[in-house]
């Protein structure tokens, strides 16, 4: 399988400056949500928290003041570099090139002009990326946590069935460390995986599976973050 990894892009802010460009990006994400709300897939109150727009007798209006849902806050998230010395042998490591140290990015991606569009694609896609994993067998596996407690109840199951005499269950249990998969991952394997979940186990009509796809290929390439001095 070909992987085509997904490089960080520099924001060229002298052309149009941050506050522009995320000006734009908010603006966009707002008209999808509009759309949304015409289609019947938003409520109301999803719109009202999301954009910051409050309809009533069919008429839109902008809500000022602390009643506004909408983030305005213009300064990008921060990412900074996390060394796993501890991949390194005690040999290894005190001799090591930095370049060689297996490194994760972190990225502190709150308070973005994305934030509210990410907890609106969290909020309706978790029970359907749920749904569409759990086929068989069951693929779904949101972190280590929930993969250490599936194993813990495997162990619960097999304890009892010892206790009671029963024949054993057989479990083969395989464990792969996928090195940066989800940033890996290419754009439109996302997008299409993202439109066959929505088809198979939503109830949106086609626009609407079509604007939330958008929605997410926004949130996904305009992530802006700051490391060192570069957006």
């Amino acid at each position: 399988m070909t992987r085509e990894v997904q490089q960080f892009g520099k924001l060229d802010v002298s052309v149009e400056g941050c506050d522009a460009y995320l000006e734009k990006l908010r603006k966009d994400c707002k008209d999808l949500m509009f759309k949304l709300h015409k289609l019947v897939a938003v409520n109301d109150e999803l719109l009202l928290r999301i954009s910051g727009i409050k309809c009533k007798s069919n008429s839109n209006c902008k809500v000022n003041g602390a009643s506004a849902k909408i983030f305005c806050c213009n300064t990008p998230a921060y990412a900074c570099p996390l060394f796993k010395t501890h991949k390194l042998s005690p040999e290894n490591s005190l001799n090591v090139d930095i370049k060689d140290i297996p490194v994760r990015l972190l990225q502190s991606a709150g308070n973005i002009s994305t934030s509210r569009i990410t907890a609106f694609l969290e909020l309706i896609l978790k029970p359907i990326s749920t749904d569409f994993c759990k086929n068989c067998p069951d693929e779904l596996c949101q972190d280590s946590r929930q993969y250490i407690g599936d194993l813990l109840n495997w162990k619960e199951r097999l304890t009892k069935t010892e206790e009671t005499g029963k024949q054993k269950q057989v479990f083969y249990i395989v464990a792969a460390d996928v090195k940066a998969l989800y940033p890996s991952l290419c754009r439109d394997t996302v997008t299409k995986a993202l439109e066959c979940a929505l088809e198979k186990h939503s109830n949106f009509n086609t626009n609407a599976q079509k604007i939330i796809a958008k929605l997410n290929e926004i949130y996904l390439n305009n992530v802006v973050t700051q490391y060192g001095d570069q957006l």
